[in-house]
């Protein structure tokens, strides 16, 4: 919110100045007798009125005073600082971020100090000069938001003027606690009870959801909706590749439904020519890519840019971007389709010379973008360099096959990108458009949402007010750095280990950019002492073309103390975890503090598994232990900061019975889909 002079009278900084006027009205000198007439008293009006807001624009960046003064005419005027008090003393309030066993969780605090605002004034904020918005009675200014939100502009100009809780009833991740908490430093009044009632009940939102496709009870939910889903991490050792049912899902938008037959790939740009040989964008429908071009195959591991992103979320820092995925957001399969650059040559496009550095390149990016858009029409798209694209080995492939099998929706039927060694969110679903640029994509998802920041940026003191300074610090991401974890004994377990003089653990590992993980060493100690394990990798790749990931496990010893305890019938706790290595000699940081980022992408310290020994079960026995949460999948150390249920989804104590058996229900779902026999026996297949 800019505040200037002509801030206008129906603002709340406004009714606090004349608040101010009229309680303070005894101490106005009157030795002017200008000061009778209406218009004089008006212009005294917006004197302080601008004056006080000067002073609260130069004070809210830090939010220390908890009052703003301003001296017109040799008279001090006084309002409350809503910014800084609110973000000091939330708890004089009662205001409840934090817990949502309390039925007060997630309610906007009682505000005295602010005025009440009719709804029909909140409503005529509703353009790119004024975003207000209510939730639950609050009124809130979030004009200076216009650009910070990752999703886009468009979506803040779509709710602008209306009630925020039907929106979030459908994307919950809002519900966690930490949202409220930041917009309640934009809060400038309250409706009264009758107009927050009609607020709710005349803002709706459809639910461009309700089409998704049924996932296995195995892929967890992260958050529902847009649905990102990550398998149960112990599963990912099973195979070498992961089913498709299993593979981790990531949808930054409603999945869209695309006929086959009306399916176009659209590629533009200076040089791209028709199929008659003129210069124009050139079209190819499905069966073009599977006729035309020879078909590639290729083994590669996708990773979101965020996996691990609820491990830097906690008491003393918060992620504004979501899915808070947990820890298994990486999978790896065998993608076939054709190569990207067979494809651009048939446009005209001479690749081998631009790889080659034979003729100067007139394109820097290769810009992409999905048939998947939000309720504005704003789709999904990124793009990669140039050079990647067209580069003989780097073999990125406009892929229509997973496992041997069409793409699955929630994969992007029925034509994806795959950008091997890549981030994940680079390897656009559904894909619609290609564009040969000198620039990078201008997609918000692009420029926003997968930046790296210094750790000293965080949402609150930079982000929420698009542009940040020293953007040019924060490059946006394309290759991840070298990780592993521990997959077995699954997290929090009980494991029986009656006789036993040893103990068994997998996981998996990878590199971004192709780059080898040439060793993992493991620890049962926390970290303190290390060895190195067993690597695993049926497939045969070249230098720097180490697409799939490294499964790794290891046998180690029960060390003599802790046999001594279980001997003596006591249940003994360890800690294990893993450091790869990679061939660029990247090893992962022990700590997540040096790199801790406002956007939560690149996570790759220690993951640490907490498990128990029992020396009462038999050897090779795992029992999962009740915990609080709903997700068996965790942090490291096998704990949230925060409660989890479903991301959101079920937090809210309005939505606190809903999906109650959100697994149990999709489970049967899944199973009762899958049971569905052909006439001659062969299951059908359901999940795509």
């Amino acid at each position: 919110m800019l505040l200037t002079p002509s801030i206008r009278a129906r603002s709340a900084l406004g009714r606090a100045a004349i608040r101010s006027m009229s309680t303070q009205s005894t101490k106005t000198s009157t030795d002017s007798s200008s000061n009778d007439t209406p218009k004089a008293a008006f212009a005294s009006l917006l004197a302080v009125a601008g004056a006080l807001a000067l002073n609260f624009q130069s004070n809210r960046k830090t939010a220390q005073a908890e009052a703003v003064a301003a001296t017109v005419n040799g008279t001090t005027y006084e309002i409350q600082n809503p910014e800084g008090d609110a973000k000091n003393k939330f708890g004089k309030y009662g205001h409840n971020t934090t817990d949502p066993t309390r039925a007060d969780f997630n309610q906007p605090p009682a505000r005295p100090d602010l005025p009440t605002i009719p709804l029909e004034e909140v409503q005529e904020h509703n353009d790119e000069d004024s975003l207000w918005y209510t939730f639950r009675g609050g009124v809130y200014d979030l004009t200076s938001f216009i650009n910070g939100h990752p999703g886009g502009t468009p979506r803040l100009l779509m709710s602008a003027g209306q009630d925020l809780e039907p929106y979030w009833e459908v994307y919950r991740q809002h519900f966690r606690g930490h949202v409220l908490e930041w917009i309640e430093t934009h809060r400038i009044g309250t409706l009264s009870p009758e107009d927050a009632k009609r607020s709710r009940e005349e803002t709706s939102i459809g639910d461009m959801f309700e089409s998704d496709p049924v996932r296995h009870p195995d892929l967890l939910p992260c958050q529902s909706k847009p649905f990102c889903g990550e398998p149960r991490i112990e599963l990912l050792t099973d195979d070498y590749i992961t089913p498709n049912h299993l593979f981790y899902a990531r949808n930054h938008l409603a999945i869209p439904d695309i006929d086959p037959e009306e399916y176009r790939l659209v590629i533009s740009g200076k040089g791209v020519k028709k199929e008659n040989g003129k210069k124009g964008k050139r079209r190819f429908t499905l069966d073009d890519l599977k006729t035309k071009f020879k078909k590639h195959e290729v083994v590669t591991t996708l990773q979101c840019a965020g996996n691990r992103r609820e491990d830097l979320h906690d008491k003393d820092h918060k992620i504004f971007i979501a899915p808070h995925w947990v820890i298994g957001a990486m999978s790896t399969a065998k993608w076939g389709g054709v190569k990207l650059r067979d494809v651009l040559e048939e446009c005209g496009i001479n690749v081998d010379d631009i790889a080659l550095g034979k003729v100067e390149s007139p394109f820097q990016h290769l810009q992409m973008e999905g048939y998947d858009q939000d309720e504005t029409g704003y789709t999904y798209g990124g793009s990669i360099p140039w050079l990647k694209a067209v580069d003989g080995l780097s073999e990125v492939i406009l892929a229509y096959e997973m496992n041997g099998e069409d793409l699955p929706r929630d994969h992007g039927f029925p034509v994806r990108m795959i950008i091997p060694g890549n981030v994940g969110a680079r390897q656009v679903k559904w894909l619609h458009k290609i564009k040969l640029s000198d620039k990078e994509s201008d997609k918000s998802y692009h420029q926003k949402s997968y930046l790296g920041f210094s750790p000293d940026i965080t949402f609150e003191n930079a982000l929420s007010e698009w542009p940040p300074k020293r953007l040019d610090q924060a490059p946006i991401i394309q290759e991840q750095p070298v990780t592993s974890f521990i997959c077995n004994p699954p997290q929090n377990a009980v494991v029986g280990v009656k006789g036993a003089t040893d103990f068994t653990f997998k996981g998996v590992s990878w590199s971004g950019g192709g780059r080898k993980i040439e060793r993992v060493d493991v620890s049962m100690d926390g970290g303190e002492s290390w060895t190195a394990a067993e690597l695993y990798k049926p497939i045969e790749q070249t230098y720097n073309h180490h697409w799939a990931w490294t499964q790794f496990s290891k046998t180690l010893p029960i060390p003599d103390d802790v046999r001594k305890k279980l001997a003596r019938g006591e249940k003994v706790d360890i800690d294990i975890t893993s450091k790869a290595l990679d061939s660029g000699f990247n090893v992962q940081p022990s700590e997540m503090p040096p790199y801790w980022n406002a956007r939560g992408i690149a996570i790759n310290h220690w993951y640490h598994v907490k498990v128990t020994l029992d020396p009462s079960l038999p050897k090779g026995e795992i029992v999962r232990r009740d915990l609080e949460h709903d997700m068996p999948n965790t942090p490291s150390g096998g704990k949230f900061d925060r409660k989890w249920e479903l991301g959101g989804f079920t937090l809210d104590p309005k939505h606190k019975d809903d999906l109650i058996h959100y697994s149990e229900k999709a489970s049967a779902t899944w199973y009762h889909n899958k049971s569905h026999q052909s006439e001659d026996g062969e299951e059908m297949e359901t999940h795509k």
